[in-house]
């Protein structure tokens, strides 16, 4: 479904009964990025997916190039969805989504759980992100062929599982313009981390990441766990960055029981 929220046209969907979770994907890609992890999550929740700004099936609109504004983004949707208070979850780009909203308002959170993630990045992290950001301006020929190479490398000790991801990858960046904006968004996060401020959320906090995530190693999650007060951390052996898709079963016992019981109706 799509629903206006501000300025721009959010892709929406929502599966089975319970508390609500909203999951929010990782950078080029889309809702899709959960398919793994959904079965298990939907028997117990009320699980509602998005595509954020520029990915997949929501529309760019006038876009700032600010993590701010997509987390505000997730805020205008939730209004629109009458949905008061959620637990959210976040992959990658979604977690620092995620921990932003949970910054501003974690009056409207149940339960946090980002995921493969992190709250600052380095020199070399910001100038990947502009560079990528650069390829994008130029067009999707120009960007595909090193996503493809970064995707393959992220799924290096999973190959059977790259085909369909790439899939999803290329119709996501088909209209590139998403994928910079994004980029921008995440290199912003070296002059301007989320360290300081993650004392700010004060809602229950699982931090969940892979012992082979190259990208958001487990030191940016310990980083995250420590600065969010009373957080969780767990690790998952056997898994990459892509750990929805990689470690699906291991991800959703963890959230399951973070999550808890669902109360009877």
């Amino acid at each position: 479904m799509l629903t206006r929220c501000g300025d721009i046209d959010v892709a929406w969907f929502e599966v089975g009964r319970g508390a609500p979770i909203v999951l929010v994907h990782g950078l080029a890609d889309d809702h899709r990025a959960w398919r793994r992890v959904l079965p298990r999550l939907l028997l117990r929740h009320r699980v509602v997916l998005y595509d954020f700004r520029g990915h997949g099936q929501t529309s760019l609109g006038d876009a700032d190039g600010t993590l701010g504004q997509l987390a505000a983004d997730l805020g205008r949707l939730l209004d629109a969805l009458e949905l008061d208070r959620v637990a959210l979850a976040g992959f990658s780009l979604g977690g620092t989504i995620v921990m932003r909203f949970a910054i501003d308002h974690s009056d409207r959170i149940e339960k946090l759980l980002p995921v493969s993630t992190s709250s600052r990045v380095g020199r070399a992290a910001a100038e990947w992100y502009l560079e990528r950001a650069g390829l994008a301006g130029q067009g999707f020929e120009a960007l595909f062929p090193h996503l493809e190479q970064d995707t393959r490398e992220q799924f290096a000790t999973a190959p059977e599982l790259l085909a369909d991801h790439l899939s999803i990858r290329r119709e996501c960046v088909e209209d590139p313009r998403g994928f910079a904006n994004a980029c921008r968004a995440m290199a912003r996060l070296r002059e301007e981390p989320l360290d300081p401020d993650l004392e700010r959320i004060r809602v229950p906090t699982l931090v969940i990441t892979g012992t082979g995530d190259q990208l958001c190693p487990p030191k940016a999650a310990e980083i995250i766990r420590a600065g969010i007060r009373g957080a969780r951390m767990e690790l998952v052996d056997g898994s990459g960055h892509q750990l929805p898709v990689q470690r699906p079963d291991a991800l959703a016992d963890l959230m399951l029981g973070f999550l808890g019981p669902t109360p009877p109706a």
